[in-house]
């Protein structure tokens, strides 16, 4: 099994990176219903147990978490849909990292740049989201992009 590790586009620069597993399960017990996308941001799901890590729309209630461990590197899917799948997670904890821009509220240049990182519940760069800390420090945008089609934000991490 391969894990993606590495930078996805040039623009990434990854410092760290840690090993989670995504939960199967959300916390209200929903079975095989969580998955993890790709560039989002995760919290601690300490309802799965130690070193579990979810999108806040996996919480009950779904909600964004203002602490996050890191951006998710690569695509988890449902665990009903992909039961054979290890559900070990690639989460980057510092460096220059990419988030997905929730679609609903596309970000603007220069306003949004050095802005703190705000999300959504499910882990994508919303303007007017959770504002987030990692490890007590709060992650910057530094450029909005756009790379292949998609709108990313691209965000240091201490």
């Amino acid at each position: 099994m391969t894990i993606n590790t590495g930078p996805i586009y040039g623009k990434q620069y990854i410092r760290y990176a840690e090993t989670w597993e995504a939960p199967a399960n959300n916390q209200a017990g929903a079975i095989g219903t969580v998955d993890v996308g790709e560039l989002r941001a995760v919290s601690y799901a300490t309802w799965a147990g130690p070193n579990y890590a979810a999108p806040g729309d996996a919480f009950n209630p779904a909600a964004a978490q203002a602490t996050i461990v890191g951006i998710n590197q690569a695509y988890m899917p449902f665990a009903s849909v992909q039961p054979q799948t290890a559900r070990q997670l690639t989460v980057a904890t510092s460096g220059l990292l990419l988030v997905e821009q929730d679609p609903a509220s596309p970000f603007t240049t220069p306003a949004s740049l050095n802005a703190p990182l705000a999300i959504n519940a499910a882990g994508q760069a919303r303007l007017g989201g959770t504002a987030v800390t990692l490890d007590g420090t709060v992650p910057r945008i530094r450029e909005v992009v756009t790379i292949g089609g998609r709108n990313l934000v691209l965000v240091s991490f201490a």
